[in-house]
């Protein structure tokens, strides 16, 4: 699904990759950890086209190089990112924020997918007629990612998205994301600090330290958050 091979970016002339690899494989929910100032989200920009690459890496997703195309190419291709903040329209309605993230599909299509994104976020369905802001935290990243889904991507790039939730909204976005996964086969690849949240519903996890890749370890049974414990000294 998603190759990247030695990646190496920043901003100006501070360098914050270092030739990093890895790959995500189609189906996967895949979690990027480390510490603060690692290059996590740095490296969801470089995957994303935002930001140069400084040698002769390669991001291949779906088969194909798609290195230092535009966003729009990616996000025709069925790869799409969601920042930190989520940018939802606070004077609209959780409906017309639906309509208008597939303002560019026809009618029939659009209301089709709005009920099949209602249908896995169905917390959303009782606040259709509200604003986003009188939504709790967690429905607002629900709103975020049923808008996502309107797009029908193979594979969501997702930064932070449980910044300043409570623990137990925490839970209830988790728990969404596992049921985005099952239902739709979408893949993720999510950067997030609180790692043990992440781990309930991560196949994978890798490691950043200082710009590179530090571990690859796979969630199962005998896992333990300990294993981890390296990468945020």
């Amino acid at each position: 699904m998603l190759k990247v091979e030695n990646i190496s970016t920043g901003y100006g002339k501070k360098q914050v990759l270092f030739d990093v690899s890895f790959e995500v494989k189609q189906g996967e929910i895949v979690l990027l950890a480390g510490s603060n100032g690692s290059g996590k989200s740095t490296l969801l920009k470089a995957i994303y086209g935002m930001l140069p690459q400084w040698n002769n890496g390669q991001i291949i997703f779906d088969g194909e190089n798609n290195t230092g195309k535009p966003t729009a190419a990616l996000l025709k291709k069925g790869l799409l990112y969601i920042p930190q903040k989520n940018n939802l329209f606070e004077d609209l309605t959780v409906k017309e924020n639906l309509e208008l993230a597939g303002l560019t599909l026809d009618q029939r299509t659009l209301q089709q997918r709005i009920e099949k994104a209602l249908s896995i976020f169905t917390a959303l369905v009782p606040h259709l007629h509200r604003t986003p802001m009188k939504l709790s935290g967690g429905e607002r990243q629900l709103l975020t990612f049923a808008m996502a889904t309107l797009h029908q991507p193979k594979m969501i790039l997702v930064d932070e998205p449980f910044t300043g939730l409570s623990p137990q909204n925490i839970t209830f976005v988790a728990e969404k994301l596992k049921v985005l996964n099952q239902k739709s086969g979408i893949t993720l690849l999510i950067v997030e600090h609180r790692v043990k949240e992440c781990l309930r519903i991560a196949n994978r996890v890798i490691g950043l330290k200082l710009g590179r890749v530090f571990s690859k370890l796979e969630v199962n049974k005998s896992f333990s958050i300990n294993e981890l414990n390296s990468v945020f000294v």
